[in-house]
């Protein structure tokens, strides 16, 4: 792998660590210096970067695999839908927010593509969303604390072969 390929790769992992360390930050600044930032709805959450609403849209934009003998043929998310991905989840700030705002922003993860399950009814089970094209891609996972069982405690991000 060249040294190129390596940074691409682990550009979004710094990202999402990055992300972390300052929603820290942010909980433990006194209440008068958090900013606002958690959209109370649709309106406003289409306001957390330029171009949200778009890659909102084209996390479900899919392309078919055809299956051979009569099988079923899989959903598989596009290119595309794995850029936009990569977008929400390094622009977004997902910790500390609750399961239906997740929810909200992001959708069932049911609704992506065939290589998801859907969101669980048990409110503390993480959100897991696979963008993968059917020869790679990434696998999120939202989890909620054993303390704060109602907000985003963690987001693993995983590589899809």
């Amino acid at each position: 792998m060249n040294r190129d390929n390596l940074i691409r790769m682990i550009r979004p992992f710094a990202l999402l660590l990055s992300l972390a360390l300052l929603g820290g930050l942010l909980s433990s600044a006194p209440a008068e210096d958090k900013p606002s930032k958690v959209p109370q709805s649709a309106k406003e959450a289409a306001e957390l970067y330029e171009g949200f609403k778009a890659d909102q849209a084209l996390l479900r934009k899919n392309l078919i695999h055809k299956a051979k003998d009569g099988g079923k043929d899989t959903k598989a998310s596009s290119g595309d839908a794995c850029q936009a991905a990569q977008r929400i989840f390094s622009r977004v700030p997902f910790l500390f927010r609750t399961r239906e705002e997740v929810l909200q922003l992001l959708g069932d993860p049911a609704t992506i593509s065939d290589y998801n399950e859907p969101a669980g009814k048990d409110p503390v089970s993480p959100l897991v969303y696979v963008f993968d094209t059917g020869f790679g891609g990434l696998r999120y996972t939202i989890g909620f604390g054993q303390l704060d069982r109602v907000r985003v405690t963690r987001i693993e991000v995983e590589g899809q072969n």
